[in-house]
This record gives C-alpha cells, structure tokens and sequence, in this order.
C-alpha cells in the first residue's frame, strides 16, 4: 500500500528537501510557521547562534508547557503588543536573535505561531545534524517490521535522502480507523481509510447534486 503511494508523492515531494548549504535551511519548510522558522533558522546560521537558539526555544516551550494560561494569553488579539512584549522578556534571558524575532512575532500579530515555529525549528535543527523524523499515525500500534518498511519505502524510494539517520515514530490514532499517515517535514502522505471514505463521500455527495 505505502509503496503504490510513493511512486505518486515522489513527483511532488522530491524538491522538497534540498542540499544544505552555509545560511541556508538544511530542508524547505512551507506555511506560516516554516516561513518564519527558516528565516530565524538562516539568521541564527549566520552568526553561529543555531544552538543558542534552540536552547532558547526550549526553555520557552518548557515555560509554555508549564503554564497553559500562558500561551493563551500570548496569543491573545485583547493583549497589546507592549505588554505582549513585557510578557515576552519575562520568560528568561535569551540571545539577541531569538529576542529580535519574538519582537518581529509580536509586531506582526504571529504568536499564536510560537508553538507550531518551535516544532518546525527542532525539524531544521535535525536536518542539520543530518537526522529526519517521521511520524507514521495508524490507527493501531503497528509492528516494528511495519515501521521498517515504511522507513525503507522513504529511504530507498528516494522521498528521503542525504540524512544520516531516519527516526520512526509511531502515533496511534483509531479515528482514522485504517491504513496510515505518514508526515515528515513538510509533508504528509495520507493513505488512511477516513481520508479514502471522506473521498468518497465527496464523490457521492457531488454526483447526487449534478
């Protein structure tokens, strides 16, 4: 099944990974939160900062872990951006470039982003180190043979290559009651049974309405 679906992905997916280079991300990261996570990811390479960085990241979403309200109140429009600012430099010391992008966050109303631009940060930083994680949802724990031959269909498929290390994750989740998603960096692959039935769904609810 997963093989069926890689010749089709592989067209699609294949300029998504790119050599790395000095102050270029290691991999393309798309939406809002990969945006942003490549420019402090580019920032941070060219000043030597990438691990300062990413400690800084950590200890924030430690502090985000640690305190819900928190979050919700960083993200919320009711705050102005001076006190979002001073709520900001209250969660501890960090280096210029990570107190430089928080700031560019709050003056371009993206803080509810923090979270999802903290994940795809760490997805920049192992890409640098040469390692991809991917993330297999099922709807019941599968085998470790099963997530081997995913991780073999991603390497020698050529989906995924030049990383010194692959890390298979598996997530379960019934509601999606068969079949797989497979996600890594910035792409996902959805071979699962809900996504097949809410296809067909679609189809049957258009030809009902021609």
């Amino acid at each position: 099944m997963f093989r069926q679906s890689l010749n089709v992905a592989k067209a699609q997916l294949a300029r998504g990974y790119a050599t790395a280079a000095p102050t270029k991300a290691p991999i393309a990261l798309f939406g809002i939160n990969g945006k942003y996570a490549t420019a402090l990811f580019q920032a941070a390479a060219k000043t030597n900062a990438l691990s300062a960085v990413e400690s800084d990241l950590n200890n924030i979403e430690q502090r985000l872990s640690k305190n819900a309200r928190l979050e919700e109140v960083l993200s919320s429009p009711l705050l102005n951006k001076a006190a979002k600012e001073q709520l900001i430099d209250s969660l501890g010391k960090r280096s210029d470039i990570t107190t430089h992008f928080f700031k560019t966050l709050v003056e371009n109303n993206r803080l509810n982003e923090t979270r999802a631009i903290i994940t795809a940060y760490k997805s920049l930083m192992e890409a640098e180190r040469g390692i991809v994680s991917v993330t297999v949802t099922s709807a019941n724990r599968l085998a470790g043979k099963d997530l081997k031959d995913v991780k073999d269909s991603l390497t020698k498929g050529g989906l995924i290559k030049n990383f010194k290390e692959v890390n298979v994750v598996n997530k379960v989740n019934p509601s999606i009651l068969g079949g797989m998603v497979v996600e890594f960096g910035d792409y996902t692959i959805d071979m699962s049974v809900s996504s097949r039935l809410a296809k067909l769904e679609k189809l049957l609810t258009d030809s009902i309405a021609v």
